[in-house]
């Protein structure tokens, strides 16, 4: 909060501690619903996972998991898990409006899609070079196999990986995944963005909890829809033994050749059932955390 200071009888008036209360309660409240989403659907997500790495059913998977490790071996990869959210949504929502904003002012780009689209891209593609180790030993971590511990520990993991195999191990998979969140965040962010502003601007609903959920279905579909077929790829390729495949592409035509097209939304159920919920947790808890955490820095 500002404080008046006397100096010789003239007040002098010292600046606000946080000169952006919008920008910090948005990297704020995305880090922190994020991680609520993360911890709430990891279950799904490591089930999904084992399914695109081990293959069988969803139930199998699921019992697989439930018999070798019990409800432990379904939370697996779930500090990393947080790590990863911390870091990619941090980025990929709490600044997609600023960069949106940086664009307008600075390109030819007007409101609508071209514009999101590139907000969208930008800080997804910010987010995965600096975030991408999270990604990596979460998934590790949660593809290893039933009964056994791949890592000690999520330091462990990070200490194994860049020792043995360097930053070109932490950073496995960074095409793949550059590509991955980059249409993830346009299914995901840019879809609810464009929906919640085209319901308002049409007056069909309000700014409260029926909006949010709506927005955030239709985010969690298109994401799934558009997410499924770059994921499988990117969790076979990172989950790969060193030089198993020359490249994503590569290992995109082997999955082609050993599955053919419904290999690649090998897992999707899961993934849609996760997605979906993940979206609902996450904005709902962005757009409630984002009031809360706005109104307590406005009072520094």
């Amino acid at each position: 909060m500002s404080q008046t200071l006397t100096k010789k009888g003239v007040q002098i008036t010292s600046p606000p501690v946080i000169k952006s209360t919008e920008l910090v309660s948005k990297l704020v409240s995305a880090g922190l619903a994020a991680c609520v989403a993360e911890a709430i659907t990891l279950p799904m997500d490591t089930a999904k996972i084992k399914l695109q790495v081990e293959g069988g059913t969803l139930m199998s998977t699921m019992r697989t998991i439930a018999a070798a490790d019990g409800m432990k071996g379904f939370f697996r990869g779930l500090v990393p898990g947080l790590h990863r959210q911390l870091g990619f949504c941090t980025i990929r929502l709490g600044l997609y409006d600023t960069t949106k904003d940086f664009y307008m002012k600075n390109t030819p780009l007007n409101e609508g899609l071209p514009l999101r689209f590139a907000a969208g891209i930008s800080t997804a593609v910010a987010a995965v070079c600096i975030a991408q180790p999270t990604e990596v030993v979460k998934i590790r971590m949660q593809a290893a196999k039933s009964g056994t511990v791949r890592y000690s520990g999520t330091l462990a993991a990070y200490y194994k990986i860049a020792v043995t195999e360097g930053t070109k191990g932490l950073w496995s998979g960074l095409g793949p995944n550059i590509t991955r969140l980059s249409i993830c965040n346009i299914g995901e962010v840019v879809t609810y963005d464009t929906v919640k502003t085209s319901i308002l601007r049409r007056g069909w609903m309000e700014d409260a909890f029926p909006l949010h959920f709506t927005s955030a279905v239709c985010a969690g579909f298109v994401t799934t829809t558009l997410t499924s077929p770059v994921d499988v790829v990117k969790t076979r390729y990172v989950n790969s033994r060193p030089g198993e495949y020359r490249s994503a592409v590569q290992c995109a035509r082997v999955l082609a050749r050993e599955g053919g097209f419904k290999i690649f939304y090998k897992g999707c159920v899961p993934s849609f059932f996760r997605i979906t919920g993940w979206n609902l947790i996450m904005f709902m808890s962005y757009e409630q955390l984002r009031k809360v955490v706005s109104k307590k820095l406005k009072g520094y």
